[in-house]
């Protein structure tokens, strides 16, 4: 349950606590997106370190490539603030493709792909790529998703400025999700200085993360924009003429696995971006088609002279290698997990908890009382194919050791062909 103090708004309460962090640490940054929430964040942290004489704001954000260009010109116009401290990242890692299970992941700024960039690399003085990335921030690249640049920027201040501990802003608002709202609430894995501000154990060991606007309300967001007449990123505007939700607008990467839902706006938003997407990135043009469609939320189909398990086999034959591999890494704890928990503890038959169908499972679990969760059908595991759950988020997955370690073996293949 989410429980504010309603004796202050929410603009003097963020203020508040953003000037006791910036008094609290040796210094502090702000991890800038170019979205509305992060676009207020930067205001209020240079509103606040005007008050306190801490000028200028340290202002980091990290280049994913795929990204709208008025996203670049709305972080070009905060960058270019006298008042900032700017640090553009254009790094090459590897970001997630949640369109394409033949480029699961694709290579951000690959410098063997120069030719096909989706934009050309920003050449601002405070842009920092691989020609001119200082060694001290370049030890903490590893390339994996879990260990993004941005989220290492902290780290590397502190051994810069030969500093303790620093403080990094992020714009986050629990009213956006339900696992926002957790990342808020959670005490497990932090040490937490306050209930907005936390260190991640067994992660930056030296950087803070802090969430002033966390009970803002996304009319509170747009309310500051207006009440301050201040500049932000249009590209809300064209996404609220193409009837979106509040929910819907991100201006992040394209191809994530939230945002791989709206990006079929991107072919009229900025259809010439979008086309180069198209050549940069395996599996955009399908993405778009189908990725805001039933393909990934109505009923799988399969065809009718087959069972669903022998339909199973036939879609991971046609998966490329290491996808195959993903799938069946996933499945195979499902098998595990039921034979251990049902058939071993429990004496089921492991031919008795598997079905073939969804409605087997349900038949069973009433005709013989048992608890639905005791079988599994054939027909999810083909579903989590079909519709690109690479994590299996169906069954509660999340990203494993494995997984992490498959992404970093990629990102060294690569680091040897350069």
């Amino acid at each position: 349950m989410k429980v504010y103090n309603t004796n202050i708004n929410v603009y003097e309460a963020s203020k508040i606590r953003i000037k006791e962090q910036i008094n609290s640490f040796p210094d502090f940054y702000v991890s800038f997106s170019g979205g509305k929430d992060s676009g207020v964040l930067i205001n209020l942290v240079i509103e606040c370190a005007t008050e306190l004489n801490r000028l200028p704001v340290k202002c980091v954000f990290s280049d994913l490539e795929a990204i709208f260009m008025e996203t670049e010109r709305y972080v070009k116009s905060i960058m270019e603030n006298p008042k900032v401290d700017p640090y553009w990242l254009c790094i090459e890692e590897l970001d997630d493709n949640a369109s394409s299970v033949y480029e699961r992941y694709f290579k951000i700024w690959d410098s063997q792909k120069k030719d096909s960039w989706i934009r050309e690399m920003p050449s601002m003085p405070y842009v920092i790529n691989m020609n001119n990335i200082d060694p001290l921030f370049k030890k903490y690249i590893d390339g994996s998703l879990e260990n993004w640049s941005i989220e290492c920027f902290g780290e590397y201040l502190c051994d810069k400025l030969n500093i303790d501990s620093i403080c990094n802003f992020i714009g986050m608002r629990a009213d956006e999700s339900y696992g926002r709202h957790m990342t808020i609430a959670t005490q497990k894995h932090r040490n937490k200085k306050n209930q907005y501000t936390y260190l991640t154990k067994n992660e930056a060991k030296r950087t803070w993360t802090c969430l002033p606007i966390y009970d803002w309300e996304t009319s509170d967001i747009w309310h500051y924009y207006s009440i301050n007449n201040l500049d932000y990123n249009r590209v809300y505007d064209s996404m609220f003429k193409y009837g979106l939700s509040l929910s819907q607008m991100r201006t992040c990467s394209a191809l994530g696995e939230e945002q791989k839902k709206s990006l079929y706006l991107w072919k009229i938003i900025e259809p010439d971006t979008f086309d180069k997407m198209i050549n940069r990135v395996q599996g955009v043009n399908f993405g778009a088609n189908y990725n805001h469609t039933n393909l990934n939320r109505g009923k799988v189909v399969k065809p009718k002279n087959i069972t669903w398990k022998q339909y199973l086999e036939i879609l991971l034959n046609e998966l490329p290698n290491e996808v195959r591999e993903n799938f069946q890494e996933k499945f195979n704890i499902v098998y595990t997990y039921h034979r251990r928990e049902y058939c071993d503890k429990l004496g089921y038959e492991f031919d008795f908890i598997s079905c073939d169908s969804r409605s087997e499972s349900k038949e069973k679990s009433k005709k013989y009382n048992i608890p639905i969760k005791v079988f599994f059908s054939y027909e999810t595991l083909c579903g989590a194919i079909i519709k690109r759950d690479f994590v299996f988020k169906k069954y509660g997955f999340g990203y494993s050791n494995k997984m992490s370690d498959r992404i970093k073996s990629i990102q060294q293949k690569w680091n040897q062909e350069l």
